[in-house]
């Protein structure tokens, strides 16, 4: 297979002309369906870019930008946009935008929980759920117990970037790492009225490489457990609720857990 070129694009590109964003070959477009305001109102051209781009056959993605309202409660977050999707078709899936300032100042361990408990209730709810971020978050801010789960979407521009796609580029990402690149914030693309983001997925890998499950076994969690990777009693979120939010009964986790201490594990 080729690569296959398409956008990503919210209430900043307006109305937008499906027919000839397709008629000029973009083959998926990843969309702002929720605002990450503690509001969660719905992007006001989700709706109609959802319908317009399967009307025709453009497949469909949703990002959702994790920030200071996530923080304080992801579940309620993660809820919101699935009401806003009311089990809609997603063919490139829920994609968790980690490009927060606020987001970053919380650390790795914070961000990797945080990624868990997202993954957690859009798998349940039978999406496939990715990662964006730029390079720089990807080599010196997300976990590595992301990087295994997790397929990424990567943004790199160059520099005077003009919206032109070069297959050679030295900036494009390495397939071993990252599933798609965002390669330009300037694209020029028929049909839309304003600039946009131009991505490109490598051979069609994004849409097939559904993971069906971010859960763990449970002496895997006791051991990170053991290792503060889950908070604890007294953080914000709680260990307890952060694990429960994630899918793990706390009380099965607690119990492994002290057998790992009497064990002097």
């Amino acid at each position: 297979m080729s690569e296959v070129l398409g956008i990503d694009v919210s209430h900043y590109q307006k109305n937008i002309d499906w027919a000839k964003v397709a008629a000029a070959d973009k083959k998926f477009a990843i969309m702002k369906a929720m605002y990450e305001a503690q509001s969660h109102r719905k992007d006001e051209t989700f709706e109609a870019n959802y319908k317009g781009a399967g009307d025709y056959g453009i497949d469909r993605g949703v990002y959702i930008f994790i920030a200071s309202a996530s923080i304080a409660d992801p579940v309620a977050d993660a809820k919101a946009l699935l009401k806003h999707l009311d089990g809609r078709k997603l063919e490139y899936g829920i994609w968790l935008d980690l490009e927060s300032d606020v987001l970053r100042a919380k650390g790795k361990e914070f961000i990797r929980n945080l990624c868990y408990i997202y993954a957690y209730h859009f798998t349940m709810a039978g999406y496939f759920v990715g990662i964006y971020c730029n390079r720089d978050w990807y080599l010196n801010v997300i976990h590595d117990d992301l990087k295994n789960d997790f397929d990424f979407w990567i943004a790199r521009y160059p520099a005077g970037d003009n919206g032109s796609y070069n297959p050679a580029s030295t900036l494009k990402p390495n397939g071993s790492y990252a599933v798609a690149w965002q390669y330009s914030s300037k694209g020029n693309v028929p049909g839309i009225p304003t600039k946009c983001d131009l991505n490109v997925d490598y051979d069609g890998i994004t849409k097939l490489d559904y993971k069906t499950s971010y859960k763990k076994n449970i002496d895997k969690i006791a051991h990170e457990v053991l290792e503060g990777k889950w908070g604890t009693k007294d953080s914000v979120p709680t260990r307890k609720e952060r694990l429960e939010a994630a899918g793990y009964d706390y009380a099965e986790v607690q119990l492994v857990v002290n057998s790992l201490i009497a064990k002097g594990e």
